[in-house]
């Protein structure tokens, strides 16, 4: 019966926290739905990764096990995928939205003849019936979109949108599927890291720094030691990133990184639909800022109207000491 198939990303050998949120709403979907909850793990020795997905509540994994799947390539991915698809024969594919699945997705939907949905942060089933929710113009429009039964789909959901599966005693069962007559015409011969790059987009935590902090010397003495004292990641807004304070890898916003952190601490921003757009998703915002009446705290969860230059030392100083850090 139609159900659903969990794409399974992979951090560093282990399931990518995106996927474990998948893995738990698709059994929530699949049983809406009437069907079986699948999972798929392409590359090249992903033979653990598949055993842990199995744990994680999926039904059947298929592991699509090949040289030329690593690193990843659409055409080899999509390949990959599609041969879980004949398998599974399901209703709802699900992915995270990163930019590489972003890539995939769109690719895999095309294949598929399928619907597509990106930037999901809320899915139902009724009947066969897929609805998906969707934020958009910096969040102040909330879009529905319905795909009547009868064709797939495939969703590509944001990050931190819902509670992680836990791993349980019964696992489902691992099958192999084979890449037989795919044709994969694409070859990387290298892949060279970004130096510097910063990986905003998988921090739980993030302290972005905007205009009010003064200038580039006082962001530097506050800000970074400030997300240190957290364990989390710092970012910017886009004005100190045009001003040539910080880099752009650091940029929260419309045109930086979209970030859906379980804390969200913004100190000296004042809240530019651009930069909403990109954070506003955050499980928990703290808005420190000297102005009241800046946008910012229509979104906090909790605000603090002062000046960051005197809150920010002592609030560092406070979670070192309670944190040991």
């Amino acid at each position: 019966m139609p159900g659903v198939l969990v794409y399974v990303e992979q951090v560093d050998g282990e399931i990518a926290a995106v996927t474990r949120e998948l893995l738990g709403k698709g059994k929530e979907l699949a049983a809406a739905l009437g069907g079986s909850l699948s999972a798929v793990v392409v590359g090249s020795g992903v033979g653990a990764v598949a055993q842990k997905a199995a744990a994680y509540g999926a039904d059947t994994v298929y592991s699509v096990d090949d040289p030329r799947l690593s690193p990843y390539t659409t055409d080899g991915h999509v390949a990959a995928v599609k041969a879980a698809v004949a398998a599974a024969q399901p209703s709802l594919i699900l992915a995270g939205a990163s930019f590489q699945m972003r890539d995939f997705g769109a690719a895999l939907a095309a294949d598929l003849d399928a619907g597509l949905v990106v930037d999901a942060i809320d899915l139902k089933a009724d009947g066969g019936a897929i609805t998906a929710v969707r934020p958009s113009h910096g969040g102040n429009v909330i879009n529905t979109y319905a795909f009547a039964a009868g064709r797939p789909v495939v969703a590509l959901v944001r990050k931190q949108s819902f509670p992680e599966a836990q791993p349980g005693a019964a696992a489902g069962s691992v099958q192999a599927l084979a890449l037989d007559g795919a044709e994969i015409r694409t070859t990387v011969t290298s892949v060279a890291p970004k130096t510097g790059a910063v990986n905003l987009t998988d921090a739980a935590i993030i302290v972005t720094g905007g205009r009010g902090l003064g200038d580039k010397d006082n962001y530097y003495k506050l800000i970074p030691p400030l997300a240190e004292a957290f364990g989390g990641a710092y970012g910017a807004s886009r004005a100190i990133v045009d001003a040539g304070w910080v880099p752009y890898e650091h940029q929260v916003g419309q045109t930086g990184k979209t970030v859906s952190p379980k804390l969200y601490v913004a100190c000296g921003v004042s809240g530019a639909i651009q930069h909403l757009a990109g954070m506003r998703t955050s499980r928990n915002i703290v808005a420190i800022n000297k102005d009241p009446e800046a946008p910012i705290f229509r979104v906090a969860t909790f605000g603090l109207v002062g000046d960051v230059n005197e809150v920010l030392p002592l609030l560092t100083q406070e979670l070192k000491s309670r944190l040991g850090r």
